[in-house]
């Protein structure tokens, strides 16, 4: 007779059909291999840093503080209004670099809404040169308000990103355009392009009056990146301070998803929070 396997949960579990007496079996025993997959790590945006930032330290300067952690972390993403026009360039590629190193992906992140005043915002074009002249591959902008948005623009906008091998994706924003209704109308907008993609904040809602697990129900399938915070009385606290149930929606993303921390920590809090959230991606 022959073993056999049963594959539950990534494992393959043996069983052995019974001998039959009447014949002459030969039991052959088959090495049974556990599958390895790839666990993803939750990933930085530079918010973590915002009141150094704030205080005129550069991006660089602050990322390079964490590359003691660099095994506990798999992306960074950066935040265009932190740049200094005259150093940018410079910048975005020390950052690059240090990416590599760490083996971490790069993210940018554009502080502007895609949909604004009727139209796809024009900054489009310049923020995908300046993708394609760092190589960058991941862009993102706010959702904005679609209404009155000709969906020419929206088709040309789809085009730009494939021809320069960029994604985006939308994000739901703190201000009346981030209403659950807008976004999701947002959304349906781009739905039929797969380098269009939306990016879930989970505090942003209550600033809004929206409800963070609520609106997770209603979008997760559409969700392709996710910024994790906790807040409480509209503020941002370390995870599990707040009123976020946030270990939920971590669990029930697809694990290709990057999860990024985008609220301000304390230098010496910092691993904490990383060590917060990777171990519940090692739940799933």
């Amino acid at each position: 007779m022959y073993a056999r396997g049963v594959l539950t949960n990534s494992k393959i579990q043996p069983y052995l059909c019974e001998a039959n007496a009447e014949h002459n079996c030969t039991v052959f025993l088959i090495p049974f291999i556990e599958e390895k997959r790839q666990v993803m790590k939750v990933s930085v945006n530079a918010a973590i840093f915002v009141d150094r930032l704030n205080s005129g330290e550069s991006q660089i300067d602050c990322l390079e503080d964490v590359s003691n952690l660099k095994d506990k972390i798999d992306n960074i993403q950066v935040r265009g209004e932190f740049f200094k026009e005259n150093t940018k360039d410079d910048e975005l590629e020390a950052i690059k670099a240090l990416c590599k190193k760490n083996s971490w992906g790069l993210y940018y992140s554009v502080p502007e809404q895609f949909f604004i005043d009727g139209h796809v915002n024009n900054s489009l074009k310049d923020n995908v040169e300046m993708a394609k002249k760092h190589q960058l591959k991941h862009l993102k902008y706010f959702v904005g308000d679609v209404k009155d948005v000709d969906q020419k623009e929206i088709e040309d906008a789809a085009k730009l990103l494939e021809d320069a091998n960029v994604d985006l994706t939308l994000e739901n924003l703190s201000n009346e355009t981030g209403y659950l209704s807008t976004v999701l109308k947002g959304l349906e907008a781009v739905n039929q392009y797969p380098n269009i993609g939306f990016t879930y904040d989970a505090g942003n809602w209550y600033w809004v009056g929206e409800k963070p697990e609520v609106a997770f129900k209603e979008l997760k399938d559409k969700v392709t990146n996710y910024h994790l915070k906790d807040i409480k009385n509209k503020k941002t606290v370390m995870l599990g301070e707040g009123t976020t149930d946030w270990e939920p929606m971590i669990l029930g993303l697809d694990p290709q998803i990057p999860i990024f921390l985008e609220y301000g920590i304390d230098d010496n809090k910092i691993e904490q929070e990383l060590d917060k959230v990777n171990a519940v991606i090692d739940m799933r």
